[in-house]
């Protein structure tokens, strides 16, 4: 069985244009990453080749491609076919996909396209949370039920699934490709709206820093899926303005070895 990934998130790095995260996670001695593709953003004309660039430089693979949001009809969209692309060209094993559609039924003709596009080529994979449409893992598991289509998933992140109330399912179900693992403090269990979101991309912390349920940790480090570690910190942005200080510092501080 291939070593699961142990992998920089995207999100950890931010303030870097995509093609730079590879780089950045392999000074920092990860192996795997994830990538940032946004359209509307940093990823232009030539993001795609130097991309593919950076990962042939580094031998970095991809743990993911996000964020793909759903919205806007039932049918895939050019900037969601772009993404789509995007991890199947550079060898990414998920999709992270996040709805924020106000149809119910218009998304899931929307994700099961999505799933059929990419064939068994790439998962895509349904992340749930407070500040989405689909905020529980009840809520994900009727939603990719519904899909009903091999490539669909569920993406577990472990301060979302707090947030909802939830505990941490049998990761042996074929739904689970991967998870997002962190640490926070259980105060963000109560907050809602702007507040939530705010402690989603500030308030992270490496695991064993903070009130995370050791236990899912624990099951996550154990249970050979690929991680992603989700630690998207201001502490740690304001202690280590230099990205690649501070991915050094999430390898450092988040060994799997340490849960196992």
């Amino acid at each position: 069985m291939a070593e699961p990934y142990w992998a920089l998130a995207a999100g950890c790095v931010p303030d870097a244009l995509p093609w730079e995260i590879p780089r950045i996670a392999h000074k920092a001695g990860f192996e795997t990453c994830g990538m940032w593709v946004d359209p509307a953003t940093t990823w232009d004309g030539d993001a795609l080749a130097n991309t593919r660039a950076a990962l042939a430089e580094t031998g970095i693979r991809l743990v993911d491609v996000e964020a793909l949001w759903l919205g806007d009809g039932d049918r895939a969209t050019d900037a969601q076919k772009l993404i789509l692309d995007a991890g199947l060209k550079l060898g990414a094993r998920n999709v992270l996909v996040v709805s924020r559609h106000d149809d119910y039924e218009a998304s899931l003709s929307q994700f099961r396209e999505l799933c059929e596009l990419v064939g068994g080529d790439i998962r895509i994979n349904l992340e749930f949370g407070e500040f989405t449409q689909i905020k529980s893992l009840s809520a994900a598991r009727a939603f990719i039920a519904a899909v009903d289509r091999p490539a669909a998933g569920i993406l577990i992140d472990l301060m979302h699934l707090n947030r909802a109330g939830d505990a941490l399912p049998s990761l042996d179900s074929e739904q689970f490709a991967y998870v997002q693992a962190c640490d926070f403090l259980q105060s963000s269990a109560a907050m809602a709206g702007v507040d939530y979101i705010e402690a989603a991309v500030d308030g992270r912390c490496p695991l064993g820093e903070g009130e995370a349920r050791r236990a899912d940790i624990e099951a996550v480090c154990r249970s050979g899926l690929d991680v992603s570690l989700e630690i998207r910190s201001k502490a740690l942005r304001d202690a280590f303005p230099d990205p690649v200080e501070r991915a050094v510092q999430i390898r450092q501080r988040c060994q799997r070895s340490a849960f196992l």
